[in-house]
């Protein structure tokens, strides 16, 4: 025979629902909501609150409970809930589906009797909160890339001087600083032939967390071109900062800093060539990393004149002009002797041979081309014709010397 519910059992479970599920609910209009929800978790449970990512990254956390500890603990079993004893601490846990992935609540009191009573109650509680904020917030993302995507496009199509104060209060919506100078950036992802949602998605989320002003979209300049990603930040130290940290992952082309935005198409060019000069250089690169951003400001001037040529007539005129060394092998000595500053002995070194072995190759480039390679003219031409792969060349000479310098 089944024991009837005590009503005053059954009310004071109640009261205790409703008190928690208030108390909790006032998270929700919290600046932090994750934050101010770990908080208020944390005091109800008389211990800590943690919430986890589904790469055990900590999202919010309150208390003094040995986070990475309990992490250990959920990372090692698949199952939804536990309930451990972790040191002196006591812990309940639980698996949460949220839009962006799988999260893990954590309690931890010093003692098992609030766990008890309330723990499963507060997992409930906090379970259900914790989606609505995630889907709050996730609707509120997506309207702002929306808004984001809407504006970068149409500067990129171009306005007028005159409506440039209407564009300017638009930006103000996403933290850029009024009539403050901007870049225009085109990204390409070193790992993949062309940009896609996911990597959009992530360069959102790192400049997000970098705390950066950031519009951005995907963009394809024809049918027949991969994509690539548009974006315009501001041209300030922080930005920089920011784009040679993604430059780790993609190549980045940057325009000259601007406040008119009536010349974003302009400077949208300006950061197309930047990409198209990192490209050349990742390709004349025999080292998988990315190069450097190409910030068009920045560039030297043979960089910037070979930029705006013809790349077929160009790539005919550099053919010609190096080929009287016919041997590979001639022109690799003579990419890495300009690449190492003319320096005999850090070439031998760095093509593995003895430095009489350079001068002998060096000598028989001189005799093909017919002139000293000491000439200003003969090092002009050969630099312009070499430029990529100098740069590519020059740059895996630096990276092995601070590599032999580090202790």
């Amino acid at each position: 025979m089944t024991t009837p519910p005590d009503p005053a059992a059954e009310a004071e479970r109640l009261r205790t629902t409703v008190d928690i599920t208030h108390a909790l609910l006032s998270a929700v209009s919290s600046p932090d909501p994750v934050h101010a929800l770990a908080a208020r978790l944390s005091t109800l449970c008389r211990g800590t609150a943690i919430i986890y990512d589904f790469e055990g990254a900590t999202v919010a956390s309150v208390g003094e409970a040995p986070a990475q500890l309990i992490w250990n603990e959920v990372a090692a079993t698949h199952r939804r809930e536990l309930s451990i004893p972790i040191g002196r601490w006591h812990v309940r846990t639980r698996r949460v589906s949220l839009r962006d992935g799988i999260h893990v609540i954590a309690l931890a009191s010093r003692g098992s009797e609030t766990l008890d009573q309330i723990g499963e109650l507060l997992l409930d509680s906090a379970e259900r909160l914790l989606g609505a904020v995630h889907g709050i917030q996730y609707g509120a993302s997506q309207r702002d890339r929306r808004d984001n995507e809407q504006l970068i496009a149409s500067l990129h199509d171009g306005i007028l001087p005159a409506r440039e104060h209407r564009f300017w209060s638009q930006l103000a919506q996403f933290r850029f600083p009024a009539y403050a100078p901007v870049r225009a950036l085109e990204l390409a992802p070193v790992d993949a032939s062309s940009a896609s949602e996911a990597h959009l998605t992530q360069l959102i989320g790192r400049a997000r967390s970098d705390d950066l002003p950031f519009l951005t979209m995907l963009r394809r300049v024809d049918m027949d071109s991969p994509s690539t990603i548009a974006a315009i930040v501001p041209a300030s130290a922080a930005s920089e900062h920011w784009i040679g940290a993604v430059a780790q992952h993609f190549l980045v082309g940057a325009s000259a800093p601007f406040s008119a935005l009536s010349q974003v198409p302009v400077c949208v060019r300006e950061a197309e060539t930047g990409l198209g000069i990192a490209r050349q250089w990742a390709s004349a690169s025999a080292s998988p990393e990315a190069p450097a951003p190409v910030l068009i400001d920045r560039i030297d001037l043979t960089t910037w004149l070979l930029s705006h040529v013809d790349p077929r007539q160009l790539e005919e005129r550099i053919a010609r002009t190096l080929e009287p060394l016919g041997s590979r092998q001639l022109r690799d000595t003579l990419t890495t002797y300009l690449a190492a500053e003319q320096n005999i002995a850090r070439t031998a070194d760095a093509l593995f041979v003895h430095p009489n072995t350079v001068r002998y190759r060096l000598g028989r480039v001189e005799e093909a081309l017919g002139r000293p390679i000491s000439s200003a003219l003969a090092l002009t031409n050969l630099a312009l014709a070499l430029h990529p792969e100098l740069i590519g060349r020059a740059a895996e000479l630096d990276r092995a010397h601070a590599e032999q310098a580090a202790p």
